[in-house]
């Protein structure tokens, strides 16, 4: 068999191979030609690598020092979009926050406003007379002649057509004189703290039926200062119905009998 014949019997892929194979030798004779023909530089002593003198500190520490750099920039860069971006949503967030503190204010003093059972055993009993839906109601009262009688208690679901906040909180702290209503705040010698009256105020607010807004003296700050400047709100106990009218913006909470011995 002839050498032409051989290599037609040869495959493509052994081919191939034949040729890499001659590339690489080519290759690495002519990679040891071209180190035996280098130029070679000046020869110094021959000093070991671990011995050898390193490079100064300001080539060791750029690189270091070029990461800090860099990584300083951005944050910069991040600081500077994120600040304005989360400034801009800070009053959005301030309104949610006082609303939901608001709402748990409220829960809290719809427990205080309940008799205490079971269930709630935090109840303060402000429903006992002003009943469960603050719709108002009756109780037995003596009177300082000893006479017991029904005494008519207000509703508290309106009680913002007649006093403003802050006449419904002096009468919950300090209570009534000759009503059965006591006094509630633990600065007048009655159970609750300041939160709990606030608790306390904020559902009674919560609870208004049918007061119109223009007419609200707890969340309309004009009708508030018109009602103010005329006088009307507050009025003085004299008749029953302005006493008790006094009693309502508290919760009057039989569960603390007043010596007067309300029920």
């Amino acid at each position: 068999m002839s050498e032409f014949a051989f290599v037609a019997q040869l495959s493509t892929v052994t081919i191939l191979a034949l040729v890499a194979g001659a590339v690489i030798a080519l290759a690495f004779v002519g990679g040891i030609i071209a180190y035996a023909l280098r130029k070679r530089g000046p020869t110094g002593p021959d000093i070991p690598r671990g011995m050898r003198p390193g490079p100064p500190d300001e080539v060791l520490e750029r690189r270091q020092l070029e990461r800090v750099m860099g990584w300083g920039v951005l944050f910069v860069l991040f600081f500077a979009t994120w600040l304005p971006l989360y400034w801009l949503g800070e009053p959005s967030r301030n309104v949610d926050n006082e609303i939901e503190l608001i709402n748990r204010s409220t829960a809290r003093g719809g427990q205080w406003f309940q008799i205490a059972d079971e269930d709630n055993p935090t109840g303060f009993g402000c429903a006992r007379c002003h009943g469960a839906e603050a719709q108002g109601g009756s109780v037995p009262f003596t009177t300082p002649e000893g006479e017991t009688v029904e005494y008519p208690v207000p509703s508290l679901n309106d009680v913002c057509s007649r006093l403003p906040v802050d006449q419904i909180r002096t009468t919950i702290e300090q209570g009534r004189e000759g009503t059965p209503m006591p006094s509630w705040s633990v600065e007048f010698a009655g159970p609750m703290n300041d939160q709990q009256i606030s608790d306390l105020i904020n559902y009674i607010v919560s609870v208004q039926q049918d007061v119109p807004q223009e007419q609200n003296l707890c969340t309309n700050p004009a009708a508030a200062a018109e009602a103010e400047a005329t006088g009307t709100p507050g009025a003085e106990p004299v008749a029953t119905d302005t006493a008790t009218d006094g009693a309502s913006p508290t919760s009057t909470e039989t569960s603390s009998p007043s010596p007067e011995g309300t029920g």
